[in-house]
């Protein structure tokens, strides 16, 4: 890359390198505000802040010297620029689309999941390919009018050692702070990030907010003091409940499960309607109600770690969001307890082993049995991905096959596939009948048909495995919930065509946004070792994802062997929901970065606890 031999017609930097740079990074700036999922003008994008302008075109700027730096050709780097950027914008535009979500650094890590999953459901943006296309042309068009010679290496060191020293100071000054981010214009909803970033422009928003990527202990935190909350000695309990009968445990998460069907606007004929079995569950449960989860239309790894560990992915994971990131060692956990009290801890999953990475975070929270994609012999596809038939049938054979060889009892973990989004026609080749007192677009009726279709196979999974437990003498539990709701298009999203506005308004629509069912249910043996008064949550009432964990250990008087779990427990009665934007202390509700009086000190000391352990 720097051969002084080849160096005898090379040239020093001019004023055509700055020019060029300049007027590509211009160019660019302008494919940003086009690509932006927003329905915002290109005018007054332009006109409304002259300053985000300026602080969206530097950073673009600074690549294309520091490119021409590293490869030595302007035309190269003007292209490479060009590309790197343009690729960012879609993606992000894309992510939007399909997840309500922008593009953060974290991100980069699920490339290859994300990949993979869009060889089964991706459907394209017109918009982004024709964008993409004409302004990637047109720049290479262009950037033929500025070949030149090879820059010097003396020349190539300086601009680079130039650009990182700007762009750290740039960062340090400008980029990273609060008060210069917030003084900019706002339009739309300060708790919606995908609002900012097409208010305050992609890159200055992403740049702001790469210090959350990076998780840090909480201000006031000490390791000793959570070490001396943590490690009490519960060997005695422990005992106790080893040496008394204990119920098996079916423990299964849906994908993107909803009651959206039981809206009042949906008519389904009794043998269609997708939730026939879920609500006979819901009318034999010991408990029922919603779960506040962390992500909309993906992001399962999130609520999985949330109700696994009964901690929060909102203060432990990078960027807030991929959680199963932020395990690195073993961690304490729901598996981890119950295999500490002699449960055969196995878990399920029919998608690829390393999606996630929870071919690694599974034995580190304990499950000691996993199976995967890999591991089925002969997949049955429907939908892109294994049936909800084919994962009842492995399911209840692996539950069973461990109940009739095991002296101990079971945590059988399972989560099905079938019904990942997105939900066009073309998923299933057909939809679920139904009628909507609504008049829906085409796209809207498919997303609802299709999606319907996938919940009442998933329905049908799940009066098998309940209908397999209440056969069994065995005394068994089983707790069944949605890990996110569905992603149902957008401009407008198929939610909108039936008048459900999605949002972060206040804490109502964002449990509107965020929250999916759950159920408790018990064979009639398994009734017994459920003392339901255990609980202070109502039937129906909303609670934040970790602490769905702590309600079951609760009712099996469980949680007296794990500190964390009996702080989770307490912390459950007086912050119910713990939201992306707001905590509810049963009473008042609070912005979650602004929360005042004692709810501030509980929530800040939880988060010291769960920075004990999950990093120490």
């Amino acid at each position: 890359m720097f051969n002084k031999e080849k160096n005898s017609e090379a040239r020093s930097f001019d004023i055509i390198d700055l020019i060029s740079q300049i007027l590509f990074s211009l160019v660019i700036t302008l494919a940003m505000l086009l690509l932006a999922p927003s329905d915002t003008g290109i005018i007054e994008k332009i006109v409304r802040s002259p300053i985000i302008l300026i602080l969206n075109f530097i950073p673009i700027f600074l690549t294309g010297i520091l490119f021409q730096g590293i490869f030595g050709r302007r035309r190269f780097a003007l292209i490479f620029n060009t590309i790197f950027y343009l690729i960012l914008f879609t993606v992000h535009r894309t992510k939007v689309f399909y997840r309500s979500a922008p593009f953060r650094i974290s991100d980069i890590g699920l490339s290859l999941e994300a990949f993979k999953m869009s060889q089964n459901s991706f459907h394209p943006d017109v918009t982004s390919i024709v964008i993409f296309v004409i302004f990637l042309v047109f720049l290479i068009f262009i950037s033929r009018f500025f070949k030149s010679e090879k820059l010097k290496v003396k020349d190539r060191l300086l601009s680079i050692l130039s650009i990182l020293i700007v762009s750290a100071l740039l960062f340090n000054f400008v980029y990273s702070r609060d008060a210069i981010y917030n003084s900019l214009p706002l339009m739309g909803n300060k708790y919606n990030l995908i609002d900012h970033f097409n208010s305050k422009g992609f890159n200055f928003a992403f740049i702001y907010n790469l210090k959350k990527s990076f998780v840090r202990s909480p201000e006031g935190y000490n390791k000793k003091e959570m070490e001396k909350i943590d490690r009490v000695d519960h060997g005695e309990e422990i005992s106790v409940i080893k040496y008394n009968p204990r119920p098996n445990i079916i423990w299964i998460m849906g994908e993107a499960f909803t009651d959206l069907s039981e809206n009042p606007q949906f008519h389904f004929s009794k043998e269609n309607d997708p939730n026939y079995n879920f609500k006979k569950l819901k009318k034999n449960s010991v408990m029922y109600g919603r779960i506040v989860t962390p992500s909309f239309g993906g992001g399962t790894g999130d609520t999985e770690f949330d109700v696994l560990t009964g901690a929060l992915t909102i203060d432990c994971a990078p960027d807030e969001s991929f959680a199963f990131n932020a395990i690195k060692r073993d961690v304490s956990s729901l598996p981890s307890l119950l295999d500490t009290i002699g449960y055969k801890t196995m878990a399920f999953h029919p998608g690829y082993a390393w999606f996630y990475g929870r071919q690694s975070v599974y034995p580190k929270l304990s499950f000691k049995d996993n199976y995967f994609l890999e591991d089925i012999e002969n997949p049955e596809i429907k939908g892109g991905y294994v049936s909800e038939r084919q994962f009842s049938e492995i399911y209840r054979n692996r539950f069973l096959e461990a109940v009739n060889n095991s002296d101990e009892p079971i945590f059988s973990y399972g989560l099905d596939i079938q019904n990942h989004g997105p939900y066009f026609y073309d998923k299933y080749g057909k939809n679920l009948p139904y009628e909507c007192d609504s008049i829906l677009s085409d796209d809207g009726a498919n997303n609802f048909g299709s999606y319907f279709l996938g919940i009442k196979d998933m329905d049908i999974m799940l009066g098998e495995v309940y209908d397999m437990m209440m056969s069994i003498e065995e005394p068994t539990i089983m707790v069944f919930y949605g890990d996110h709701l569905p992603g149902l298009g957008n401009d407008p999203s198929a939610f909108d065509e039936i008048g459900i506005k999605l949002s972060n308004d206040d804490l109502e629509k964002e449990i509107e946004f965020y929250s999916t069912p759950y159920v408790i249910v018990a064979n009639e043996s398994g009734k017994a070792f459920l003392n339901r008064e255990n609980v202070e949550v109502k039937d129906g009432n909303a609670i934040s994802a970790n602490y769905l964990s702590s309600i079951v250990l609760d009712m099996l008087n469980y949680n007296k062997v794990d500190n964390f779990f009996i702080y989770n427990s307490e912390l459950r009665k007086k912050l119910p929901i713990i939201s992306r934007n707001f905590i509810f202390d049963g009473i008042n509700t609070y912005p979650r970065k602004d929360v005042k009086g004692e709810a501030k000190e509980l929530y800040e000391n939880y988060k010291k606890y769960e920075y004990y352990r999950i990093n120490e």
